[in-house]
């Protein structure tokens, strides 16, 4: 169970549907992982078409 970053996901969500790279930076083990599986989620469940969402391991 991990808990839910609602402050750092209430800043990141006005940027979801803007034209932009974004990147997440942040000291080793601070959680960057688990936010981008945060909003990978809000966007399956808010209806995002799979095949515009891509996850790619570098680690494996």
């Amino acid at each position: 169970m991990f808990i839910k970053r609602e402050r750092y996901l209430a800043k990141i969500r006005p940027f979801y549907n803007v034209d932009l790279i974004k990147v997440l930076t942040g000291v080793r083990r601070c959680g960057k992982s688990v936010l981008l599986s945060q909003i990978e989620e809000e966007l399956r469940n808010s209806g995002y078409d799979e095949e515009h969402i891509i996850k790619v391991n570098f680690e494996d």
